[in-house]
């Protein structure tokens, strides 16, 4: 990985082999044709065969069915093994997969622009996003460099007035539209500022997303909301005197 450009930018592009990508989209292809009980699948078609309506049950459905697909979670983590343990460590820990589908033009499955550390994510933690089809402009996600992104949060907490649609008007040009083919991923920054808009392309994006942390940076604990490794991450990489100590209590007798 460019160290300087993910420092600079908040995020690195990856690509990786095809026979990796097409088994992930395989696998999801494989899971739509059961769901909606389509012959043929073209992800990029999906929204001229298959009715809007029934959508939010289309997505349920995948993310369940990926979250308890062990092959499927061990095949992402061996593809950019060496890459999460540059990014936070060998020992770490993730979170669940998140599923997004978006139809042209239509807004049920957007994310506004936003940094997951100012909801109670841990700032120690790098995000996966990965597109099974290409993706650039609206079909896409934007990013907003640390600088900037620093800069809007400050206004925001200093400025209680001073609102995210603001900045969303003000910061429209330091958007930046990351475009990438079928077979590229990006790690990036969730602190920077990210999200979607209503894809205006012609054609439906599918995607997943997920989280990285190292096992022993901190964990954000706030009333209410235990975004911790008990709740929202779990375990997918730890050394063997690791899985003792988390095994037998010792540390309450440390001093």
């Amino acid at each position: 990985m460019n160290h300087k450009n993910f420092i600079k930018y908040g995020y690195e592009k990856i690509r990786y082999k095809k026979k990796d990508a097409d088994f992930l989209r395989s696998t999801i292809i494989k899971l739509i044709k059961t769901k909606t009980k389509l012959k043929k699948v073209d992800l990029n078609e999906l929204h001229k065969v298959y009715p809007v309506n029934k959508l939010n049950q289309l997505r349920l459905y995948l993310y369940n069915k990926i979250n308890k697909d062990k092959k499927f979670n061990n095949k992402i983590y061996e593809i950019f093994e060496n890459e999460i343990s540059e990014l936070v460590g060998s020992e770490n820990v993730q979170s669940y997969i998140s599923l997004s589908i978006q139809y042209p033009n239509d807004g049920t499955s957007l994310l506004t622009l936003h940094s997951d550390s100012s909801q109670s994510d841990s700032v120690f933690q790098v995000n996966l996003w990965i597109p099974f089809v290409n993706v650039k402009k609206t079909k896409s996600m934007f990013i907003i460099n640390p600088k900037n992104s620093i800069d809007i949060l400050k206004k925001m907490k200093n400025n209680k007035n001073y609102k995210i649609h603001d900045a969303n008007k003000r910061y429209k040009k330091k958007m930046k539209w990351l475009n990438l083919n079928f077979g590229e991923a990006i790690f990036f920054s969730p602190n920077c500022l990210h999200g979607n808009v209503v894809n205006q392309e012609m054609t439906t994006r599918i995607s997943i997303n997920l989280r990285f942390k190292n096992l022993y940076s901190p964990y954000v604990k706030n009333v209410g909301n235990l975004k911790n490794i008990e709740n929202f991450y779990k375990t997918v990489n730890k050394k063997l005197i690791t899985s003792f100590n988390l095994h037998y209590p010792f540390n309450d007798f440390a001093k």
